[in-house]
C-alpha cells in the first residue's frame, strides 16, 4: 500500500523524502559512472574522454604536448594524468588574477620595509 504510505507524510516530509531518494540515485549513477571509465585509457578511450577526433590525438602525442604511454606500436593515457593536464591549461579569471597582483605588490611593498 504505497498510497497510503504517501498520503501519510507532510508536504515537508514527503519533500525530504523525495530529496533523499534522488540523492541516492545520482549518488549510485556516479559510482555506476566513474567505475566505467577505467584508469587505464586505450587511444579510442581517451579522445572519447577529452571529446578529441583519433587523429588529433596522434597529433597531440607526436608533438608531445600530451602526456601519455607508449608500448611497443600502443598508446596509453592515464586518466588521473589527463585531468591534470586539463587542468593546468586552466585560464584565471579576472579575479583571480587581480588578487595575484594585489598579493604580489603587498608583499613587494612589505620587503621595502
Amino acid at each position: 500500500m504505497p498510497v497510503a504510505f504517501l498520503t501519510s507524510l507532510t508536504e515537508e516530509e514527503f519533500k525530504n523524502f523525495l530529496k533523499q531518494a534522488i540523492t541516492e540515485v545520482l549518488a549510485d549513477q556516479n559510482i555506476n559512472n566513474q567505475s566505467a571509465v577505467p584508469e587505464l585509457l586505450d587511444i579510442k578511450q581517451a579522445a572519447d574522454f577529452l571529446k578529441l577526433k583519433v587523429t588529433t590525438l596522434y597529433e597531440k602525442t607526436s608533438q608531445k604536448s600530451i602526456p601519455h604511454i607508449k608500448k611497443g606500436n600502443k598508446l596509453y593515457f592515464n586518466r588521473s594524468t589527463l585531468i591534470e593536464w586539463l587542468n593546468s591549461g586552466k585560464i584565471k579569471t579576472s579575479q583571480e588574477i587581480s588578487i595575484e597582483a594585489t598579493n604580489y605588490l603587498m608583499s613587494r611593498k612589505s620587503r621595502r620595509h
